[in-house]
């Protein structure tokens, strides 16, 4: 390979900007996935309009909510690398000088907030399908608590990363970003474990009393991984766990997080705009709509039942003649006299 025109900066500088255009191309990639699940879900929701009327409408309002901040993310990202790699490429240390000192520029802040409005109103969405799921108020509790915790903090990580000279990356916001970040990523883990949890034991109960094959529909492993977001939880994970360790390679998750967020909910809404979302009242209509399955499947076992003639003696009770097979004894004659 020739090197005559490679660059002559560390590995660490190389790195940190080879990571941050590589993680733009993949929050690109990421959105284009996005664009597809928020037309797909748009279509399902509109199918349904008139069956829900205003609660369908709420829903497209949320998805919408949730496109617009992804795609302000997104343009504002790119055109914050436009100005670090071609308007203003001869800025004092390069790109990445630019990229680490110029975040706190408007367009970059107006990203960052974009971001942390859709973070917000993903884990809004994970609360409410807590309480769906689980229809106990007291598991609300704890999630609530660390999602106010969260809002707190991403409100003052927002300003402090929009002063002159603020940064992800400098000491005079580490107290605010670790912080956020590690809540927000503890948060996504305890809404994902309740969801699992309840869903098994959703299967559970249901393969108890209907079988195996009528849990699919609710409870196969696709829907406990839509239905509890855990590509969202482990993507924050892995970006949380990174950006602690301040490793170079959070930069290839930090624009992918805010398009990942805003998917996760999508496909939930998908799942309940065609029906097929978990709750604790499609548990119980499952098991009822199941066991009529099964009832109207069974053999009709009258068939299997020889009514032999029934002779209604004046004062005694009505009898017929055996002849090896089973008798109906009838109590009184007025019964069947009004049937």
């Amino acid at each position: 390979m020739d090197n005559t025109w490679a660059t002559q900066e560390s590995p660490q500088l190389l790195w940190f900007e080879q990571t941050s255009f590589i993680g733009q191309q993949l929050a690109s990639i990421t959105y284009g996935m996005h664009i597809i699940v928020f037309f797909t879900c748009s279509y399902y929701i509109l199918q349904g309009k008139q069956e829900r009327g205003l609660k369908n409408l709420g829903w497209l309002f949320y998805i919408s909510a949730l496109f617009a901040m992804g795609t302000i993310n997104l343009a504002t990202n790119i055109r914050f690398n436009q100005r670090a790699w071609i308007d203003e490429r001869n800025y004092p240390g390069g790109p990445s000088a630019f990229i680490m000192q110029r975040i706190s520029s408007p367009v970059d802040t107006l990203g960052t907030s974009a971001g942390i409005v859709g973070d917000f109103l993903a884990d809004s969405l994970l609360v409410y399908r807590v309480y769906v799921v689980w229809h106990k108020w007291y598991m609300l509790v704890l999630p609530i608590i660390v999602l106010t915790a969260s809002t707190v903090l991403s409100c003052l990580l927002t300003i402090q990363t929009a002063l002159p000279g603020g940064s992800l990356w400098s000491t005079n916001t580490i107290n605010f970003s670790v912080p956020y970040w590690s809540i927000s990523m503890s948060l996504n883990i305890i809404l994902t474990l309740l969801l699992v949890a309840r869903l098994l034991w959703m299967r559970r109960r249901i393969s108890q009393v209907l079988g195996p094959q009528y849990s699919s529909t609710y409870t196969s492993v696709a829907a406990m991984i839509i239905e509890s977001a855990l590509p969202y939880a482990l993507v924050s994970f892995v970006f949380v766990v990174l950006y602690g360790l301040q490793n170079t390679a959070e930069n290839l998750f930090i624009p992918v997080l805010t398009q990942v967020e805003c998917i996760s909910p999508m496909l939930v809404i998908m799942r309940v705009a065609r029906g097929r979302a978990v709750s604790y009242q499609t548990m119980s209509q499952a098991i009822l709509s199941g066991t009529q399955t099964m009832d109207r499947s069974a053999p009709d076992i009258t068939a299997e039942i020889n009514f032999a003639p029934i002779t209604f003696q004046p004062g005694s009770m009505a009898s017929s003649p055996t002849h090896g097979k089973k008798n109906i004894t009838l109590s009184t004659v007025d019964s069947v006299g009004t049937a």
